[in-house]
Formats: structure tokens, sequence, C-alpha cells
């Protein structure tokens, strides 16, 4: 049987929980609010596939701890051969899902950690790279980027090279249709000229 007392205590305790919840940083923001929130949350770890400039493509995340316990993620696929950002999505995710997907990482990548600025520094180079041979960033990449926020480049002393050997090499992917492949070849083509590029057909890509 529940004594007065046990329900006195269930009271309590519902009343804490729900006391707590209401008073938690950041428990019911809106949901822009939130985003704009954690591009200035404090960075919480980047890391870049070990085998990036062997491959030549690769999934790279930039997170930021919010002060509600959640984590923001800005997650970039990056071609660093020719095409730039292919993908990309930005997400604010529970701490236990952020770290199933760290733990469930796709395909043979083996993670490393990168100071912020060369991550940064490391995409946005791609983007440039693929934009002076004539190829845009994936359409949610702006968004993605947000969660840069205010960190800078200039910190980062390391230098990286785009390109497998001085030139271009577009390798397709399985997603790309031979129509999207052969407009890729042929803006390479007209871009830099017959012979001074590589291509690939028909290679998978590492899913997200």
């Amino acid at each position: 049987m529940t004594t007065k007392y046990q329900r006195y205590l269930a009271r309590k305790r519902e009343k804490g929980e729900k006391k707590e919840t209401k008073t938690r940083p950041g428990a019911n923001l809106p949901r822009d609010v939130e985003r704009a929130w954690a591009r200035n949350s404090p960075i919480h770890e980047c890391l870049v596939p070990d085998n990036l400039f062997k491959q030549g493509i690769g999934n790279l995340s930039f997170s930021r701890l919010m002060p509600n316990g959640r984590i923001a993620l800005g997650m970039f696929l990056l071609d660093v051969f020719c095409l730039g950002v292919k993908d990309a999505f930005f997400s604010i995710l529970e701490r236990y899902e952020y770290e199933a997907r760290i733990r469930n990482w796709p395909g043979p990548e083996r993670l490393l950690p990168m100071p912020p600025a060369c991550l940064r520094k490391l995409v946005e180079g791609g983007v440039v790279y693929a934009r002076d041979l004539g190829f845009e960033p994936h359409r949610d990449y702006e968004e993605a980027r947000q969660i840069f926020g205010d960190q800078e480049t200039a910190s980062c002393t390391e230098h990286f090279e785009y390109g497998h050997e001085g030139k271009p090499l577009y390798i397709s992917g399985p997603n790309e249709t031979p129509a999207r492949a052969n407009a890729i070849v042929e803006q390479l083509r007209r871009r830099k000229g017959e012979g001074n590029f590589h291509f690939v057909m028909g290679v998978d890509e590492p899913e997200w």
C-alpha cells in the first residue's frame, strides 16, 4: 500500500524534474534560435579520415558542445581531388546519438583529431579549388558551414595540396549518373584542357 509519505516523495520528485527541465539552459529553444546558439558553443571535437588524401574523398566532422548537453554537428563529404564539398549537413543531436554516429562511422575510415582552424581551412580550401574548376559545393554547404562560427583559419600553418599529382582527378561515384559524370569531364576539359586532368568512373563513395 502506498503511504502518504511515499506519495509526498513522489510529488516532490515530480516537481523537481519539472523544475530541472524548465531551468536547464536551452531546454525549449526554438529550432532557429538553438542553431544560432550552437555556433557560439565551445568546440567539442574535429575529426578527419586519416586516408583522406590517399582516397581523395572522406567525411569530415566539426562539432560543438552546447550548454544543454546536446551536440551541434557539421559534416562535410570532401573531395580533395576535384569536386570539393559533395555533400554536407548540419544537425543538433543528443549526446548518445552523436556518440553512436561516431562509433558506427561508415567505411574503412579511421578518424583522427584535427585542430578546428585546420579543419575549416581544409574544407574551405577544397571549396575554392573546386570553384576554380567550375564546381559549386553541395546546396547544404552554406548551412553546414555555420558550425565554424568565428573560428579563424589564420592560426593553422598546415598547407593542403588539392588535386592528385598536380592535376584534378575526377572519380565518379555511384550516385552520379552517366550524364552527370560526362558533364563533369567536359567541364574539366573546358577549364583545364585535354591532358591536364584525369578521371576514373564508377568508384564507391563513403556513406554518411
